[in-house]
């Protein structure tokens, strides 16, 4: 085996393992994107939970209070309850309204980090291609390099020689 054959077997390998280091970064990348929906499903159920958990609360007061009244002899239509029970309310929906936006938020984050990975593999993609590119030219120019000069009927050329060099015979100073 001569060292054309080296160098051509040394690109191979190269451009093989490029393939195969995209491959696997291809695959972590869609293991990101798969755990990035998860989360961000994740978190929609958990504002949701959040949300109820507020509406809840805001009933059992609105409730209490009601219970309170009733029992001190207020009646429900007095101005004082009813501001009571419009803040009690108003608060709630304040609170629901927090708890939306930070469900948005966190849900915004999540499709920027699939985004940015799906970028990303599309990046590996085409690097994986540059690499695989240039290992098959770097191969391809050392096996024209080092592949020995065809048999010339030239004159003036020693053992060992070629016209690789210089080009031509006559770049060289030879005759024919």
């Amino acid at each position: 085996m001569g060292v054309e054959t080296a160098l051509l077997i040394s690109a191979g390998v190269g451009a093989v393992s490029s393939v195969a280091n995209a491959q696997a970064a291809n695959a972590a990348l869609n293991n990101d994107i798969a755990r990035y929906k998860d989360e961000k499903k994740y978190a929609e159920l958990r504002a949701l939970q959040d949300e109820n958990a507020r509406r809840r609360v805001m009933d059992e007061t609105l409730a209490a209070n009601r219970a309170i009244a009733g029992a001190a002899g207020i009646l429900d239509d007095s101005r004082s309850f009813l501001s009571i029970q419009e803040d009690v309310v108003s608060n709630a929906v304040k609170d629901i309204q927090s708890i939306r936006l930070n469900s948005k938020i966190a849900n915004s984050k999540y499709d920027q980090a699939i985004i940015n990975s799906k970028i990303e593999k599309q990046q590996v993609a085409y690097n994986a291609i540059a690499d695989v590119s240039s290992y098959a030219a770097n191969g391809w120019n050392y096996y024209k390099y080092y592949n020995p000069a065809p048999k010339t009927k030239t004159t003036g050329i020693g053992p060992g020689e070629s016209t690789a060099r210089f080009g031509t015979p006559l770049a060289a100073g030879l005759q024919k």
